[in-house]
């Protein structure tokens, strides 16, 4: 199962699309939920957590591999959301609290200092 929640568009053609939830034996085992720009931390949390949960509780993985891409920093040269290192901790946390084992990643980001402090503050 994979989710991902990421920049509204036509980026990366045949993927991202809230329509596409897999193909084949995968059919139904990917969710992808598109972003507007200039999204903020309250906004993210208010979808992220909630199709976390429901995720959580109608697949029941027995582990979770967490990618966090710094390039949804505020400030960041590529991105362009509005997330601080504190959204992003909380979004890590509430991971976390389903009690799983849990592999954290990094990812994108364009300011080394920001993804330097966004990626200590997500493994402290």
């Amino acid at each position: 199962m994979t989710v991902s929640f990421h920049k509204f568009g036509n980026f990366f053609p045949g993927t991202g699309d809230v329509k596409d939830t897999g193909a084949r034996l995968g059919k139904n085992y990917a969710v992808n939920f598109p972003l507007d720009a200039g999204i903020d931390d309250e906004s993210y949390l208010m979808v992220f957590k909630p199709v976390i949960s429901k995720v959580m509780e109608v697949y029941r993985p027995g582990a979770i591999v967490l990618q966090c891409g710094a390039d949804s920093l505020t400030g960041d040269r590529l991105g362009c959301f509005n997330l601080t290192v504190r959204g992003h901790g909380e979004a890590v946390r509430f991971v976390k609290s389903f009690g799983l084992p849990t592999l954290v990643l990094g990812g994108g980001g364009y300011n080394i200092r920001n993804v330097s402090r966004c990626w200590a503050y997500e493994t402290s």
